[in-house]
């Protein structure tokens, strides 16, 4: 078997029809830079795949995510604040879980990446789609669940004027903010704050004019993201735009066997359950407007856990 004949590249027009929207010319241009060359597996490497996600189900988990796992992120981002004293390196604070496995989801099917940064890369086209469709003008921007804050330095090279905020309840986090506001060549204005979804603190008011997103952290909370919302709709400053790329069980097709995987796996794991449903809720009683509820088809081994969905309160 000749491998180069294989090998295929995800391209632009890929993306842009997989979100059903044209991109930019300058993040055209970046996919362009990326490495996103890919083997198409065969039938048999795909029934290994799925085989491997049955077997994990039914071992179940050994960890379920939820309130209880507030020290286990506060040590896991400790590990790349340590990594980030030594090196001073923005590749410091990537999160340790990217490329964990060689096999990644695409259109509902698996592939081999030939990259270890291409996961990575495929999450930055879609928050970069994203910073630039909804947070470009808005004067501030918060990262709630933010972990080591790498979304929030992508938000912030998007635009450049906005204060930025990132937000978690792990303390470490906080402290890698810190760092990242010390070191920032181009003097940004960073903020690192505490605050945890599950008893939200309704004392802390977002600015005017601003923008919010989660990028899969709001699924460590499974059914009980009503607080966080409602800390949203009453603040004082209610968010002009608010983005989510979360595992989001609506979207997915339970009828295919891939889909249905990736929602028993959400299941298992105790992720986001039921956040869509609740916002469609909320916008037939007019208190929000959904502008932007779709899949990307795109995920790792396990899931497809970066759908989107964007919405903005309605004035009330």
């Amino acid at each position: 078997m000749n491998l180069e004949k294989n090998i295929k590249t995800l391209t632009a027009r890929d993306f842009e029809e997989a979100f059903q929207d044209t991109l930019s010319d300058n993040l055209s241009l970046k996919i362009k830079e990326y490495d996103f060359k890919y083997i198409e597996m065969s039938q048999a490497e795909r029934d290994l795949c799925l085989l491997e996600i049955i077997k994990r189900l039914r071992e179940g988990m050994p960890v379920k995510a939820g309130k209880h796992r507030q020290e286990d992120w506060n040590l896991g981002w400790k590990e790349n604040l340590d990594t980030l004293l030594g090196k001073r390196d923005e590749k410091a604070i990537l999160p340790r879980y990217f490329g964990k496995y060689k096999i990644v989801r695409w259109k509902q099917n698996f592939i081999k990446p030939l990259s270890e940064n291409f996961e990575r890369n495929t999450l930055r086209v879609i928050e970069e789609w994203l910073f630039e469709k909804y947070l470009k003008e808005v004067g501030s921007i918060y990262e709630f669940g933010c972990g080591t804050g790498h979304h929030l330095l992508s938000a912030g090279k998007i635009n450049k004027k906005a204060h930025l905020y990132g937000l978690d309840w792990a303390r470490s986090s906080q402290q890698i903010l810190e760092h990242l506001k010390v070191d920032d060549h181009d003097k940004r204005n960073i903020s690192g704050n505490y605050f945890d979804f599950f008893n939200p603190d309704h004392n802390f008011e977002l600015d005017k004019n601003s923008g919010v997103y989660t990028v899969a952290a709001l699924e460590q909370t499974g059914d009980k993201f009503n607080s966080f919302l409602e800390y949203l709709l009453e603040n004082k400053n209610k968010p002009v735009i608010c983005i989510h790329t979360e595992p989001i069980a609506e979207l997915l097709d339970a009828d295919n066997l891939v889909d249905y995987l990736s929602i028993e796996y959400f299941k298992e794991r105790n992720y986001l359950s039921g956040f869509l449903t609740y916002l469609r809720n909320l916008e037939q009683q007019k208190k929000i407007k959904i502008h932007q509820a779709q899949r990307t088809y795109i995920g790792s081994l396990f899931i497809e856990g970066y759908s989107v969905v964007v919405w903005s309160p309605i004035p009330q």
